[in-house]
């Protein structure tokens, strides 16, 4: 599809997700911002994207998916994109797994159906704790290919042409993936999922997280770990 029509129907997915304030229409010409003189090319080889200009580029070198994270200068405003083999390859699936992610962690998502760069895709926003964040994830075979932008609800607006305008930039790039991939990144994702729902004091989600883990790899000693700091926490 030509960049036209993606940039298009990007600024449509963003408008609609700008969330509660008109006066975004009024911004969003003047606090625009530049994006960086060249591209990030994930180390891993799952994408490609033009970070916004000036933000600080965060990888994360020990984690087996595609993952970075741009931080503004202003603190607790970034893009992230996180890409992961998954058991699933249609666009179904991934709603269904959406909507699991809603009902363990309690939050309205807004789960939509959209179509990014040509291909079915889901789009999901929500603000927590007063950050608002942005999400769409797409499917290239069984990879799951995930943007998102978070900012504090005061500062959500100013930053979110940069944002925008970045995301337009992000090319996923071919890479087949084995079983092998697939077992490494489901556990990468449980890992994280249980850590997050324990640090928010969900045991009982954090727990269910690790043993959907240990079902594919009964001796992983993070999860183990996790397993066995859960178990305390229930048990005072």
């Amino acid at each position: 599809m030509k960049r036209t029509t993606k940039s298009a129907s990007m600024r449509c997915l963003l408008l609609a997700c700008a969330l509660f304030s008109p006066v975004w229409l009024i911004h969003q010409t003047a606090v625009a911002g530049d994006l960086a003189a060249s591209r990030y090319v994930d180390p891993k080889g799952f994408f490609k994207i033009v970070p916004p200009a000036g933000w600080k580029i965060q990888e994360y070198p020990q984690d087996v998916r595609g993952k970075v994270a741009f931080n503004a200068p202003v603190a607790n405003i970034d893009l992230r994109v996180l890409v992961n083999a998954v058991e699933f390859s249609t666009t179904d699936a991934l709603v269904t797994f959406c909507k699991s992610v809603e009902s363990r962690t309690g939050l309205s998502t807004h789960i939509e159906r959209v179509e990014f760069s040509g291909k079915a895709a889901v789009t999901r926003w929500y603000e927590a704790k007063g950050v608002k964040c942005f999400m769409i994830d797409f499917l290239e075979g069984q990879v799951d290919h995930n943007l998102q932008y978070c900012a504090p609800r005061d500062q959500y607006e100013k930053y979110l042409p940069v944002a925008q305008k970045s995301m337009d930039t992000y090319e996923a790039t071919s890479k087949g993936v084995s079983a092998d991939m697939v077992k490494e990144h489901v556990l990468a994702k449980k890992r994280r999922l249980a850590q997050l729902m324990l640090d928010q004091g969900s045991t009982d989600a954090a727990l269910e997280y690790v043993k959907e883990g240990l079902e594919v790899s009964a001796k992983d000693p993070e999860l183990l770990r996790l397993k066995e700091e859960i178990e305390k926490r229930k048990a005072k």
